[in-house]
């Protein structure tokens, strides 16, 4: 079974993970970055290492980017290495969705950075970091912390962070100095933690999940061990956590237990991160499936089989569950029973999580463009290229 995971790694990496060479004098990485809205405000990571800041009303008016209602776009780069075919600098791959904290926006790089990004200073385009505007960059020296896949998760005065090297990292979140950093705890974690009070709760790729000190990174006394490893991002929902697993397995862990609350069966892999609410668990699965679960008894309630690998983790509306595919599919479902309401296809995999505000469905699709759907009316409003100077 540990073979079996390594080699799919393996090729996950090479696939997703790994960068396509020289493209137009140019290393093109690639990155599955979802999008989030504040504020009127969409923030995403772009497929050629940007994050981007979005004005749904100025892309409703096909206004000029960047427009002055708090639209910018801001280039993450690193230094080429070896013989270069292009440039002294690359872009780097942002895999996780950026998180607003405060007025500021947070980021965790596939070259092992985080920054700490103010809009306003973004938007006037000056020198990054402006210290005196809150932004910083950890590590502060040439020097990295291994891959980061997942998204930070921010609470009081701390941004949490998970990294390839099986840490959890805490940093003070107005300066980005470290607070701390866990000892390892498996060997990759490409998750987004959950934090609950002062706990943060990690799964892992041995099979393990950690629950740790938010005050000082600590091993708490609970842990909880499974035969396989974890392959997506914990969600906790009335003190259970769900977690899909390598042996094709979508695992409930009520929090100081020992033994699986229960385990419902897929045909593949539940890497996608689950959605959980008011009893009931929606989980997409690579067997392009998605499910929905009683939390409590982990019985079916129904599935929709969608045809394609279902990477990106569903979104909920009051009435709607929508569900993005790997082919470029995307699905309105009844929350109550599964039946298809509306289908909006695009031609471009989905991978990235989905930002669903005021019934638009916003997706980053890997063709590098943003869309804005209306997936209730089964249409798309708009399509704007992030390929932006």
């Amino acid at each position: 079974m540990r073979i079996k995971i390594l080699i799919f790694l393996g090729i996950f990496c090479f696939l997703a993970l790994s960068a396509g060479g020289c493209l137009g004098g140019q290393q093109k990485p690639l990155g599955f970055s979802g999008v989030i809205s504040y504020d009127g405000i969409l923030y995403l990571g772009s497929t050629d290492g940007k994050i981007v800041a979005v004005n749904p009303s100025a892309r409703n008016q096909e206004m000029s980017f960047p427009s002055s209602d708090g639209e910018w776009s801001f280039a993450i780069t690193m230094p080429s290495k070896g013989i270069s075919c292009g440039p002294s600098s690359v872009p780097v791959s942002i895999y996780g969705t950026p998180t607003v904290v405060g007025e500021s926006v947070c980021i965790g790089t596939y070259n092992g950075k985080v920054l700490m990004m103010s809009p306003s200073a973004r938007s006037q385009n000056l020198p990054f970091p402006q210290t005196r505007s809150g932004e910083w960059v950890y590590p502060r020296t040439e020097d990295v912390i291994e891959p980061i896949v997942g998204s930070p998760v921010a609470a009081d005065d701390t941004v949490y962070v998970c990294s390839s090297d099986g840490r959890v990292y805490a940093l003070d979140m107005t300066y980005g100095d470290e607070k701390w950093k866990s000892d390892p705890l498996g060997d990759k974690l490409w998750i987004t933690p959950v934090l609950k009070e002062e706990t943060v709760y990690v799964s892992t790729f041995d099979g393990h999940i950690y629950a740790l000190s938010a005050k000082d990174g600590s091993l708490l006394p609970w842990a909880f061990e499974a035969e396989a490893g974890f392959a997506s991002s914990p969600v906790l929902h009335e003190n259970v956590i769900f977690v899909g697993s390598f042996d094709r397995n979508l695992y409930a862990v009520r929090v100081g237990d020992n033994e699986p609350l229960w385990k419902f069966p897929g045909d593949n892999w539940f890497w996608a991160t689950t959605v959980a609410k008011d009893g009931v668990v929606y989980a997409g699965c690579l067997d392009g499936k998605v499910y929905a679960i009683d939390s409590k008894m982990g019985n079916e309630l129904w599935e929709f089989d969608a045809g394609s690998p279902i990477v990106s983790s569903p979104a909920l509306t009051d009435d709607l569950l929508v569900v993005a595919c790997d082919s470029g599919e995307v699905y309105a479902l009844d929350i109550f029973n599964g039946k298809l309401i509306n289908e909006v296809s695009i031609d471009a995999p989905i991978q990235g999580s989905l930002c669903i505000q005021e019934g638009i469905v916003y997706i980053r699709a890997q063709d590098n463009c943003l869309y804005a759907m209306d997936v209730g009316k089964g249409k798309t409003n708009w399509r704007f290229p992030l390929t932006i100077k």
